[in-house]
């Protein structure tokens, strides 16, 4: 799909895989958002991409007849820096998949869109909030912008998009945007797109980048880029990798673009434009983020025996404690030669799902039922009874080899037990 009217030689694919899975909530995984603008048609005018990406695991799919069916509405607003309405987009979008496994995330679904707004220069604030339609849940997030007018400079740059591959075949490029600030999964580097508006052409220049941390001090610069600019707009991106000291939390990435003449030790004079975005970078395993690797240490009590987890815990810092982490899954990764390990995916996808359907008092991986869903996973069948003659509801979970649990709720205010069988001697096993 194209984003640029007029594009020659760059296609842009859209590749996102997610691989894990009235209030409102802004969790990492409910949804992925990206504001990025370039030079519009006019001279005054700018061009704001808005692009999001709503994982299939972030929305509550209802089972009608033999489809999974899930429907929820998008808005996005502009406000200027005043939080008055500049502009706003609302739409309602009805998903439908045949199998239970991909409307739950297992196969890293998602719904992408992109929507363009027009804009003059100004500080402003793009807003995105997702309805789940079906639970009434509202996901929002907010990302602050200041385009300028690109026609009052000489030379300009566009602000950054990021990209997780760009490949060459005869001269033109495929991209692969990545719509997070989040970058910590990327080993081998990731590239930062941008386009640059000269009014003098042809142009030497120079580029690099730094990384900034959230003090604002440098703590990466990169080597020059040399690139000729032939054309009053053109495209470029520069390969970025994560700086060894790079430590969790949010950075900025900053690009320069420089007079030919300048190194990697230029002044202020030197400087001919600059560009910066937010990034993120947090610890992860398989793709997915380990926010408190603690916790997910504590939550592997249903896949190790405690002799395992007493090893992983013993782990004298973070970064020790995350290489046992990782060592143990890797025992259970079903395709070892490639960067997905599908058994800690969806283990993990089910301990999600369980704190978002089971929670009573506490963590709703920690019920008997979350234990049961995280060791067996989605239950073949499900019925509960009216009040029986104790005044007690009950709830029957059967799974297609014929095991059944049923659990019962003693008090009435959700918090199930298990009631037969009295206990639970498997462990999650990859299937």
């Amino acid at each position: 799909m194209k984003i640029y009217k007029n594009l020659i030689g760059i296609i842009f694919i859209f590749l996102f895989t997610i691989n894990a899975k009235s209030q409102i909530n802004e969790e990492t995984s409910s949804f992925y958002f990206d504001a990025v603008f370039f030079k519009g048609d006019a001279d005054t005018n700018i061009r704001l991409d808005v692009f999001v990406v709503v994982p299939y695991q972030a929305l509550n799919f209802v089972k009608i007849k033999e489809i999974y069916s899930s429907k929820y509405t998008r808005n996005i607003s502009i406000t200027d820096s005043l939080f008055n309405i500049i502009d706003s987009k609302k739409f309602e979008k009805t998903l439908v998949e045949d199998n239970y496994n991909k409307s739950q995330g297992g196969t890293g679904a998602y719904d992408y869109s992109q929507n363009i707004f027009n804009l003059i220069k100004g500080k402003y604030f793009v807003k995105v909030s997702i309805t789940d339609d079906r639970n009434n849940r509202v996901y929002e997030r907010t990302r602050a912008i200041s385009p300028v007018n690109f026609n009052d400079y000489n030379f300009s740059l566009s602000s950054i998009m990021l990209l997780s591959r760009v490949e060459e075949n005869e001269g033109k490029y495929k991209i692969t945007p990545h719509i997070s600030d989040e970058v910590g999964d990327f080993k081998e580097g990731y590239f930062a797109f941008f386009e640059i508006y000269s009014k003098n052409t042809p142009l030497n220049c120079n580029f690099l980048y730094t990384i900034l941390n959230k003090e604002g001090k440098e703590i990466y610069k990169s080597k020059i880029s040399k690139y000729e600019v032939m054309n009053k707009t053109s495209r470029h991106f520069l390969k970025i990798i994560n700086p060894e000291n790079i430590t969790e939390g949010k950075h900025i990435l900053r690009i320069y673009a420089l007079k030919s003449t300048a190194d990697t030790n230029f002044s202020e004079n030197d400087v001919i434009a600059i560009a910066e975005r937010s990034i993120k970078f947090q610890r992860t395993f398989a793709g997915v983020i380990l926010k408190d690797i603690d916790k997910s240490i504590k939550q592997l009590r249903y896949i190790a025996i405690q002799s395992e987890m007493d090893l992983i815990e013993a782990g004298s810092t973070i970064e020790e404690r995350q290489k046992r982490f990782e060592a143990f899954w890797k025992k259970f990764d079903p395709s070892p030669n490639t960067d997905r390990n599908e058994a800690f995916e969806e283990y993990y996808s089910r301990i999600d799902y369980a704190n978002k359907n089971f929670k009573s008092y506490g963590e709703g991986w920690r019920s008997d039922k979350g234990m049961v869903y995280v060791v067996y996973g989605q239950p073949f069948n499900m019925e509960r009874s009216g009040m029986g003659y104790d005044g007690r509801v009950y709830e029957s979970w059967t799974y297609r080899n014929n095991k059944q649990f049923v659990f019962v709720d003693y008090n009435g205010f959700g918090e199930w037990r298990l009631y037969s069988p009295l206990s639970v001697n498997d462990k999650y096993k990859w299937e």
